[in-house]
């Protein structure tokens, strides 16, 4: 029950006490795995009831394999979730990517990261892989699409070599960024805005749009969202028609729920960069997130297509809660465009 209740208490308070409240969100894994191992030996003996068998010592055979069977989940789901994948898109755009400068091409390759959740649990060694599997991947231009932080600036440990790492990004149109759900500096149940958060991502030469459209080349937009429902804030956030307007060419958005894309679609948006679903992160949670998304007119993970809108939404590169990934991935996302008239 202590271990249960524990990561609620702590969050009221300043503390450092990460260890507990990771404790307990393993144990909450736990619990949710032993249910449902036990379930399944309950059915299997009354099957073996019903058919008029007789085991002996049959209560603790199946009990001794649900702990067994938890325990060996557990350990791989700690290794697995260390194990940042790279998934690939080729997608084509309507429009012209084009431009009369240095970087003229009709191509581009962005690479997607979202959900990195930077806090007490997650740091330097975490961003620096992720930053080197970016790096490999030779993007021109990196979106990082919400949930950079995890809601609590004050307990990232060594914060200058966060920063430092987040600065190694090389992409020569630029790193971009919007911000999602978590992306608010808090104390306990207090919200203490954004500055901080947009202190250090303006320190990592990350460039933050929050509702904001800005140009790559001469038909080529790249746009962030404010987040829809950003914990303890009203998001206060412009409408798609009203945030797209008047621009005539390719736009790219950065929006960390992909709870809109119908009213992007019809916006005019070409593409849109999603995260924060996890793809539930933790078997069976994909049953929610995708009928939770799918309701929305959207998807919970992978490709999406419109009218004439394509969306990618990541798992994200890390994780929240507990530091474990059962049936989904860490991932980050390399998206290779082409443009057509």
């Amino acid at each position: 029950m202590f271990l249960c209740c524990s990561f609620v208490i702590f969050n009221l308070f300043r503390h450092n006490l990460d260890f507990l409240r990771i404790g307990a969100f393993f144990w909450l894994v736990i619990l949710l795995y032993m249910f449902m191992l036990l379930a399944v030996s309950d059915i299997v003996r009354l099957g073996i009831f019903i058919a008029g068998k007789k085991v002996e010592n049959i209560q603790i055979y199946t009990t001794g394999l649900s702990i067994l069977l938890c325990a060996i989940i557990m350990i791989y789901s700690v290794f697995h979730v260390r194990s940042i994948k790279t998934v690939n898109y080729s997608l084509n755009l309507h429009g012209s990517g084009a431009d009369s400068g240095a970087n003229s091409g009709s191509s581009i390759r962005i690479v997607l990261v979202s959900d990195l959740h930077i806090g007490p649990a997650i740091g330097e060694a975490w961003v620096k892989r992720v930053v080197d599997a970016v790096n490999r991947s030779q993007p021109d231009i990196v979106c990082i699409a919400g949930d950079i932080f995890d809601g609590n600036i004050d307990g990232i440990k060594n914060l200058q070599n966060v920063i430092s790492q987040l600065k190694e990004i090389n992409a020569p149109l630029g790193v971009y960024a919007s911000l999602g759900n978590h992306d608010v500096d808090r104390i306990g149940f207090s919200n203490t805005g954004t500055n901080r958060v947009e202190e250090i991502l303006s320190a990592a030469d990350i460039v933050l749009l929050k509702d904001e459209v800005q140009q790559l080349r001469e038909n080529l937009y790249i746009a962030g969202r404010k987040d829809a429902r950003p914990i303890g804030m009203n998001p206060e956030r412009k409408t798609p028609e009203e945030l797209f307007a008047g621009i005539l060419g390719t736009i790219i958005v950065m929006d960390h729920q992909p709870t809109q894309f119908p009213q992007l679609d019809k916006a005019g948006v070409s593409l849109v960069l999603s995260g924060h679903t996890h793809t539930g992160q933790v078997f069976p949670g994909r049953f929610i997130t995708r009928s939770m998304f799918t309701r929305a007119g959207g998807t919970d993970y992978g490709y999406w297509k419109g009218e004439n809108m394509q969306a990618i939404v990541t798992s994200g590169a890390a994780y929240w809660g507990p530091p474990v990934r059962i049936g989904t991935n860490s991932e980050i996302v390399v998206i290779d465009i082409s443009f057509s008239q």
